[in-house]
């Protein structure tokens, strides 16, 4: 084969391997579940002939299957494979063929290929293109690129969509530094934004959800997940799994958003995710894209304090205070006042006495906007 591997290929991350030179494949006289296909470097299938030693007897090189024949039909193979070189290679596993020809149906025509024309010769391919497919070892996809472990410390967990077990940053406490908080509780950081790191993303299929709840889904909302992939996975221009930029925060959500609709995450989850888009917003200077997610907010809130019987006191306390903080921040004072007064009333003065103390204080900033004041949302 010559030339490049399909793009496609591209997507099928979560099969990918890398094989030390030398490592065996899959060993002579045994059934298989999987098939492989070699993306990097070669496969050589020993036998031991007559003598006792160890011959060659074929090779596969980027773009060939091997071990197809044992896992489709039942057959024990025939032959030792074992990785020449360092190697990258599909390890696909039968029971999820369709899954992976849907992802890459060049893959499916692939086989049909190698089973129609079983003896057709291989020969070394001169500079194939790899597609970018990001690398398992040891059944993780790692994190890529350079961690810094001041801030940062690595976890692994299994994509309860598409399978795949992968490595992502996770936020030391003692790298986090306030320096300052808005009165919508947004912080302000000197060093890493937390924030930016609460959602996790599968780097395969783009599911993304916090970490509390990543694999709390039946089967029916894995469906759902599943069928909406190709839909997410545009966004996947590099993984989200390690170091986030602004721009990548603004991803995260945006996927944290699809996903949780999807599952019917209900109005409180809605509204954290709206408010946290527009603190990215508030961050980057858009005020006008801040603004509109803060609305959205606004309505989730107030959905989550009228409809949600699974909040807390305290929890329904805080959506309605923030309902009251954002129609300020919206300068729309009339809309705040009651919900600020709604927090002043029915708050507890022993336990919930700072919720109470900035009600109070945006309540005097809405009097200010009622009266025409020019004080500005802080």
């Amino acid at each position: 084969m010559s030339g490049h591997l399909p793009d496609s290929y591209g997507r099928l991350a979560s099969y990918a391997h890398r094989h030390a030179s030398g490592a065996v494949v899959y060993e002579q006289g045994v059934s298989l579940d999987r098939f492989f296909v070699v993306l990097r470097g070669r496969v050589d299938f020993e036998v031991v002939a007559e003598s006792g030693e160890t011959e060659i007897v074929a090779q596969a090189f980027p773009g060939d299957p091997a071990g197809h024949v044992a896992a489709f039909t039942g057959r024990p193979t025939s032959a030792t494979a074992r990785a020449s070189g360092e190697s990258v290679i599909l390890s696909v596993p039968v029971d999820r063929a369709i899954d992976a020809f849907r992802e890459a149906p060049e893959l499916a025509m692939l086989l049909i290929r190698a089973f129609a024309e079983p003896d057709r010769p291989r020969q070394a391919p001169a500079d194939v293109e790899l597609p970018p497919v990001p690398v398992v070892d040891g059944d993780v996809l790692r994190v890529q690129g350079e961690v810094n472990e001041t801030f940062f410390f690595l976890d692994t967990v299994a994509c309860p969509v598409d399978g795949t077990r992968f490595e992502f940053v996770r936020v030391r406490t003692r790298a986090v530094r306030p320096a300052a908080r808005d009165t919508d509780f947004h912080v302000r950081y000197t060093s890493v934004d937390p924030t930016h790191y609460s959602v996790v993303v599968c780097p395969t299929c783009g599911y993304a959800a916090y970490l509390d709840d990543f694999d709390a889904i039946d089967e029916e909302t894995r469906s759902r997940l599943w069928a909406d992939r190709a839909s997410r996975q545009p966004l996947l221009a590099h993984q989200l799994t390690g170091s986030r930029t602004m721009q990548d925060a603004i991803t995260v959500l945006d996927l944290a958003i699809r996903c949780y609709d999807l599952r019917g995450g209900g109005p409180s989850r809605e509204a954290v995710l709206f408010h946290r888009r527009a603190w990215v917003e508030r961050e980057a200077g858009n005020r006008a894209a801040e603004a509109e997610w803060l609305r959205r907010a606004r309505e989730a809130y107030r959905g989550a304090f009228e409809q949600d019987s699974r909040l807390t006191d305290d929890s329904a306390l805080r959506a309605a205070y923030l309902v009251g903080d954002i129609s300020l921040r919206l300068e729309e004072p009339n809309e705040g006042a009651p919900w600020l007064e709604t927090v002043i009333r029915l708050a507890d003065s022993k336990t919930q006495s700072g919720l109470i103390r900035m009600a109070r204080e945006r309540l005097h900033d809405a009097r200010v906007q009622l009266r025409g004041g020019d004080r500005a949302a802080s």
